[in-house]
């Protein structure tokens, strides 16, 4: 897998990943505000009338609710479609207001026991002093109790509420549709950026750095890139430090191969000056049939190494039958006859035990007597 396809998929993934993480806290947050702000709406509701209420509950802290007290009521479920159901109880928790006449002075435990509250928030409230709002229906509906306080925060009657969710849920909706969305657009910012760094600042370099290394060859070896002062200009310093290294060993092994040569050279002039009768021409070839040494002086124009063809041709087939009889029987005699500078001359060849690889064929001519 390429560093794109790397990149991109590991980029994905934490994107995914953050964005689920994100998702979860803004839809917490969202719904911890906007319930938050549900419920404070409704006792701010309640607490505006607080004082009205109060004054009734104090003149008549048990019993039925008056007239006024009545129409407060019945405003507050008229004007907020938000609340589902509501009950005005006194400070005992007996029924002082219903819209069904009659629960009206029902004890909170008759009630609960026909009808049924949906959760104990009245009783928290009573107890404690406190708005209570708690979460029921599956989570589409607050029961919520307000109590109404007198003087010395004594509880003198509790206003309780069924609010609907579903406000809050449209906008807990609404607004993570537009987190999504925000979050998207940061995403393909952030992404187009990090790629743009990627493409300019990596992609780019390591491919120039690639066509330069494959520029390299035994003919060249020299790395044609630009100095960089980061992790890639890093690499192709220490490619450069390590082409530095085998030209080195290139040429400590060609001053090598060159020592070998002369010192091999040398033991061939000994050899060949007991060995070869004064008057024949010896001539020592490789396995590629380029001569190494003669005993006689041998030049051509314009190259440094001399092949056999150069000497002689290929109409001279019978020393070139010769030769390759020679390679195909190692350590055998072979002979035959050639004609040089129009001296007949007779031709032996014989290819010498192979030593460390080298293949060597000394050819010697004689001429006729």
């Amino acid at each position: 897998m390429k560093l794109t396809s790397k990149w991109v998929l590991w980029f994905v993934l934490v994107t995914v990943y953050a964005s689920i993480i994100g998702g979860l806290f803004y839809y917490n947050l969202f719904k911890f505000v906007f319930d938050k702000k549900l419920q404070n709406e409704m006792v701010e509701m309640v607490r505006f009338r607080a004082p009205t209420l109060v004054q009734w509950l104090a003149s008549r802290p048990k019993g039925e609710a008056t007239f006024r007290e009545a129409e407060i009521m019945k405003g507050l479920q008229r004007n907020d479609d938000r609340i589902k159901s509501l009950v005005y109880l006194n400070y005992d928790g007996s029924i002082r207001w219903h819209e069904n006449t009659k629960f009206l002075r029902m004890s909170y435990s008759d009630y609960n026991n026909s009808v049924g509250f949906d959760t104990n928030s009245v009783v928290q409230a009573i107890r404690d002093g406190l708005p209570r709002a708690i979460l029921f229906g599956s989570g589409d509906y607050y029961d919520m109790a307000i109590p109404l306080l007198a003087k010395g925060n004594t509880v003198a009657g509790v206003v309780n509420v069924t609010v609907s969710r579903e406000s809050a849920k449209k906008l807990i909706h609404s607004s993570m549709v537009r987190y999504a969305f925000g979050a998207f657009i940061m995403i393909l910012l952030i992404g187009g950026v990090l790629y743009l760094f990627l493409l300019l600042k990596i992609l780019r370099p390591l491919n120039a750095l690639k066509d330069s290394v494959e520029a390299v060859s035994l003919n060249n070896l020299e790395l044609s890139f630009p100095a960089r002062r980061d992790e890639i200009g890093d690499v192709a310093a220490a490619i450069v430090s390590l082409l530095a290294k085998i030209r080195a060993d290139i040429k400590s092994l060609e001053n090598v191969e060159i020592m070998s040569l002369e010192k091999e050279q040398r033991w061939w002039k000994t050899i060949l000056a007991v060995t070869v009768p004064k008057g024949s021409r010896a001539l020592v070839i490789d396995e590629n049939n380029n001569i190494l040494y003669t005993n006689f002086e041998l030049k051509v124009p314009g190259k440094e190494r001399v092949h056999l063809l150069d000497i002689f041709d290929g109409r001279q087939q019978e020393i070139i039958q010769v030769v390759g009889e020679a390679l195909e029987n190692p350590t055998k005699v072979l002979r035959g006859t050639v004609i040089n500078k129009n001296v007949k001359c007779l031709v032996k060849a014989v290819q010498l035990p192979d030593d460390a690889g080298k293949n060597r064929i000394v050819l010697v001519l004689e001429p006729e007597k």
